[in-house]
C-alpha cells in the first residue's frame, strides 16, 4: 500500500506488498523488496536496495550522496540486507566510486539518528545504537555492538562479538570479541555476555580467555605476539584473533591498565574482575 503523498518515481522497483507512508519519496532506480514497510517521510535515493522485510522509520534518508568536499558525480550504491530494521532519522551515504557499495546486513538494527558514511560495511545482526557515527570505510563484524553516541573513525574496524561502549571514541580498530569502555575505547576485558548469547561451548571461550591474555599479558611484541598467537591457537574462534591483527591501517585499541604503584586504582578489566571474585571466594570458604 502506497499512501497517497507519497512520490514514487516510475523507474524505481517497489514489490507489490511494500508499504509506503505519507510524503515519502522513492527515486529512480531505487529498488525495495518484498514486504518492506516505509514509514512517513522516508527518502529512498537512487541505487539504494533494500532486501526483503526491511523496517524504515519516520526521516531516515537512505543513498545521500557521500560527505565530502568534492563528492564523486557518479557515486555508487547502498545495499541493506534483509529483516534489517533502521529507526527514525538514520541516513546511510553512497560509495565513493561507481562499482563500490555501502553496505549493511542483514538482521540488524540501527536506532534512532544513526549514521553510516559511504564505503562503510557492516555485517549481520549488528546493533548500532542511537545516534552512533560510522565513518566512511569502516568495517563492523558480525554481531557487534556500539553503544549511544560511539563515534568510530573512518577506515577502523570492529570486530566480530566486540562491544564498544557508549559515548566511546574510537580511532583504532577494536578486535574481535572484546569489550571496550566508554570514556577512552580502550579495551577491558572479553565480551562475556556476548560470547555466551552467541552459543559458544566453554572449551570455546576458555580458549578466547587464554588467548586475551596472550595478547594482552605476557609482553610479546606486535609480530612475536601475531606469531605466537597463530601457533598456540590453530583453531576456534581464537584463530580470527590472529587474522583480525594481520589487517587494518590504523593500528590497534590498546588494553586499559592501572599504572605502576597506582594509588587509586581504576576498575579492573573483566578477566582480573573474575580472577579477583574467584580469589576471594577461595578466602571465604578457608576461614
Amino acid at each position: 500500500m502506497i499512501h497517497p503523498t507519497a512520490v514514487v518515481s516510475p523507474r524505481a522497483v517497489v514489490h507489490s506488498s511494500v508499504e509506503i507512508g505519507p510524503f515519502s519519496i522513492i527515486e529512480a532506480d531505487a529498488v525495495i523488496g518484498q514486504g518492506c514497510k516505509l514509514a512517513g517521510r522516508t527518502t529512498i535515493k537512487s541505487h539504494t536496495i533494500l532486501g526483503r522485510d526491511v523496517v524504515v522509520g519516520e526521516g531516515a534518508v537512505l543513498g545521500g550522496l557521500p560527505q565530502h568536499i568534492s563528492p564523486p558525480e557518479n557515486p555508487g550504491r547502498v545495499i541493506v540486507g534483509e529483516r534489517t530494521v533502521i529507526r527514525e532519522n538514520v541516513t546511510i551515504h553512497r560509495a565513493m566510486i561507481t562499482d563500490g557499495e555501502t553496505r549493511i546486513g542483514s538482521d540488524c538494527l540501527m536506532m534512532v539518528g544513526s549514521h553510516a558514511a559511504h564505503d562503510v560495511r557492516v555485517g549481520n545482526r549488528v546493533i548500532i545504537t542511537n545516534n552512533v557515527l560510522l565513518g566512511g570505510h569502516v568495517q563492523i563484524g558480525d554481531r557487534a555492538v556500539l553503544g549511544g553516541a560511539a563515534a568510530v573513525h573512518q577506515h577502523c574496524r570492529v570486530g566480530r562479538l566486540a562491544m564498544v561502549g557508549a559515548c566511546a571514541k574510537i580511532v583504532q580498530d577494536v578486535p574481535p570479541f572484546v569489550l571496550t569502555d566508554g570514556e577512552m575505547g580502550m579495551i577491558v576485558g572479553l565480551n562475556r555476555v556476548g560470547l555466551r548469547r552467541s552459543g559458544m561451548t566453554r572449551e570455546e571461550v576458555d580458549s578466547l580467555k587464554e588467548a586475551y591474555r596472550l595478547i594482552y599479558r605476557r609482553g610479546y611484541l606486535f609480530d612475536e605476539m601475531v606469531a605466537t598467537l597463530a601457533k598456540e591457537h590453530p583453531t576456534g574462534p581464537a584463530t580470527e584473533l590472529s587474522e583480525f591483527f594481520t589487517g587494518g591501517k590504523r593500528g590497534f585499541a590498546q588494553e586499559r591498565r592501572s599504572p605502576p604503584k597506582a594509588t587509586i586504582r581504576i576498575h579492573a578489566a573483566a578477566d582480573d574482575l573474575e580472577d579477583e571474585d574467584s580469589a576471594g571466594e577461595l578466602k571465604r570458604k578457608a576461614g
